[in-house]
């Protein structure tokens, strides 16, 4: 339904559950994952960071969106002519920016990254913090909807700032 939400329905979504539904949990326990989640500071992540199993991770990660599987199930092949590096890194960028961001971005109201970890747990409110943007929990939304604010006047207040 579309109270349930439409998050699940795109390609790339698609594309990520078998990741962090039946991978992930196969080197991390889910409640690690939350544990990370959920970490108020960016010394706290750091610690609980340093108790999980990166190389593990880092290697799925690494097989998930490898050529051979991102072609499979998600890109096509001919869109890897376009790469400035060969398209076997891709993978191990993607993880090394992942490391940095797990390291120097706070987690705490990330919902993109609980997102990528949790898939739709992540956007389970009894399992907080950062389940879902404040715009499409359900008070963000009743908020919106209520308020005096108009698609064209938001238009406008973007061109003129």
């Amino acid at each position: 339904t579309l109270e349930d939400g439409i998050s699940w329905c795109g390609r790339l979504d698609k594309f990520f559950i078998p990741y962090h539904k039946d991978g992930l949990p196969t080197v991390v326990s889910p409640e690690a994952v939350d544990r990370f989640c959920a970490a108020e500071t960016l010394e706290e992540q750091r610690e609980v960071l340093q108790q999980l199993p990166m190389n593990d991770i880092g290697e799925l990660t690494r097989q998930y969106l490898s050529k051979k599987n991102v072609a499979k199930h998600g890109r096509s092949e001919a869109q890897y002519k376009f790469l400035e590096q060969p398209a076997d890194d891709v993978s191990t960028i993607y993880w090394k920016q992942m490391c940095r961001v797990c390291h120097d971005v706070p987690v705490k109201d990330n919902f993109y990254l609980s997102w990528f970890l949790r898939g739709s747990r992540g956007f389970d409110p009894n399992i907080k913090p950062n389940y879902a943007p404040p715009y499409l929990t359900r008070d963000g939304f009743n908020k919106l909807k209520v308020s005096e604010l108009h698609y064209y006047k938001l238009v406008d207040y973007i061109i003129k700032s």
